[in-house]
């Protein structure tokens, strides 16, 4: 006879594991404290391990407790998306609801209008500009269906593919003594100092300051949140920056000169979706979304 595991006990094992005690978890889950401590071990005796070490300082996971802890999140996650979707559908019907940041609209919308254009038996699909310290969250708790990225970016729990990759150019004021140059290597730029993006985690922050593909020096400048802040800082010659050419007409670069660079890192545009998420409608956008469009035909 097979365990009677239920997702209540996932959501135990997590609230004991970040709160480091019983009693914390209990107060945090709305349950008494005996009762919790039960049900850990009976999940325990189901398992045949112990999930914590337990003394008067509270309670810390064994090997078998961290690994379930990983795993619990996951399926928590992947629970609470569940439900927020179909929420949404009861709410709104079945429609799709695909995001981007704002310097990727234009190819947002494009995307959203052939699809819509080309799939009339499927669920129509909506854009929306999102924040982008939050978009990939949105999919993961399922207020999202989809949503355009460009990497690096944390995409655990998500399944994605690539739409494009953009080369990227390097931003200099006028007065900078590279901004005649059509063409400079990265290594030209060491000892810059680069604006630095709000929120970016260490890989992000190597990678808009070109030193994710190799050791360059470098200098954090002004904390930016938008790009009309970070193209002021260049201007105004606080930092240097690179971002991807396809952006370029979406920036105002009064007093700012673009520089090709020869050895940088792309951007890459990709679509990103729950891996937990079996809707045969995202499936229909992200084939639409990534399959070449055919060749037109000529006459002979």
């Amino acid at each position: 006879m097979e365990p009677r595991i239920e997702l209540r006990h996932f959501r135990y094992v997590l609230a004991v594991a970040e709160e480091g005690t019983f009693t914390g978890a209990a107060e945090r889950l709305e349950v008494t404290q005996p009762a919790l401590s039960r049900a850990i071990r009976s999940l325990e005796a189901m398992i045949g391990a112990a999930l914590f070490e337990r003394n008067h300082h509270g309670a810390t996971l064994t090997d078998a407790g961290r690994s379930l802890r990983d795993d619990a999140r996951v399926l928590d996650e992947a629970a609470r998306a569940a439900i927020t979707r179909a929420t949404r559908r009861s709410q709104q019907g079945r429609r799709l609801r695909v995001t981007a940041r704002a310097c990727d609209v234009e190819t947002l919308e494009s995307l959203v209008a052939s699809y819509n254009a080309t799939r009339h038996d499927h669920a129509p699909a909506e854009w929306a500009v999102v924040d982008g310290q939050v978009q990939v969250e949105e999919v993961r708790a399922g207020q999202t269906d989809l949503t355009l990225v460009r990497s690096p970016l944390d995409m655990h729990g998500l399944d994605n593919d690539l739409i494009r990759s953009d080369p990227r150019v390097a931003l200099v004021s006028n007065a900078h003594p590279l901004a005649t140059r059509p063409l400079i290597e990265r290594a030209e730029l060491d000892g810059e100092t680069f604006a630095v993006w709000q929120g970016n985690t260490p890989e992000q922050a190597a990678f808009w300051a070109g030193v994710d593909l190799a050791h360059h020096t470098w200098k954090p400048g002004p904390s930016v949140s938008d790009a009309a802040q970070y193209a002021a800082c260049v201007r105004l010659g606080q930092a240097v920056g690179f971002v991807p050419e396809s952006l370029l007409p979406e920036m105002v670069l009064t007093g700012i000169s673009v520089v090709a660079v020869t050895d940088l890192s792309a951007s890459e545009l990709r679509l990103a979706w729950s891996e937990s998420a079996t809707s045969p409608d995202i499936a229909a956008f992200v084939q639409h979304t990534t399959t070449p469009a055919p060749s037109p035909e000529h006459d002979t």
